[in-house]
This record gives C-alpha cells, sequence and structure tokens, in this order.
C-alpha cells in the first residue's frame, strides 16, 4: 500500500480524512466565533479562502484554538503532492 499524507491508510481512508476536514472547517469557525475568538476566526477563514494556508494547517489551528486535539498529518508526503 502506498504511503501517503495520512500515513499508511487506504485511498477510502485517506479520502475520508479529506472530506472530514472540508466538512467540519465551517463548524469549527463558527465554534471560534461564537465563543469570542472571532478574530481568530475571520483570519482563519480568510487563509481558508484565500489558499494562503493548507486546509489541514487551517482545521489544526482552530482545533487547537478550541483546545482540541490536532489530526497527524505526514507533512513530506502532503507537500509532495
Amino acid at each position: 500500500m502506498p504511503k501517503n499524507c495520512w500515513g499508511n491508510t487506504t485511498l477510502e481512508e485517506h479520502h475520508l480524512i479529506h472530506n472530514k476536514i472540508r466538512n467540519e472547517l465551517p463548524e469549527l469557525l463558527s465554534r471560534l466565533a461564537i465563543e469570542g475568538q472571532k478574530k481568530e476566526a475571520l483570519r482563519l477563514l480568510v487563509e481558508w479562502g484565500t489558499f494562503q494556508k493548507k486546509r489541514y494547517k487551517i482545521y489544526n489551528e482552530a482545533r487547537a484554538l478550541l483546545n482540541m486535539e490536532k489530526i497527524e498529518v505526514d507533512v513530506e508526503v502532503l507537500e509532495s503532492l
């Protein structure tokens, strides 16, 4: 099985993780705003919408601001894609 950005996952698992990030990111940014971190939520929204940062980095930063666990990413593989 080839290695991908989420370690040695199957193609289906790989796509599920990407979909999870894509689906959960708006909710995380909303939660940040609701919990009083409007400036951070807006900054991350702009970075996401203008492709200034990779989506997984924005996702992990939002999770960190909400005191949630980050997801593990094999950055070397992801950056080579």
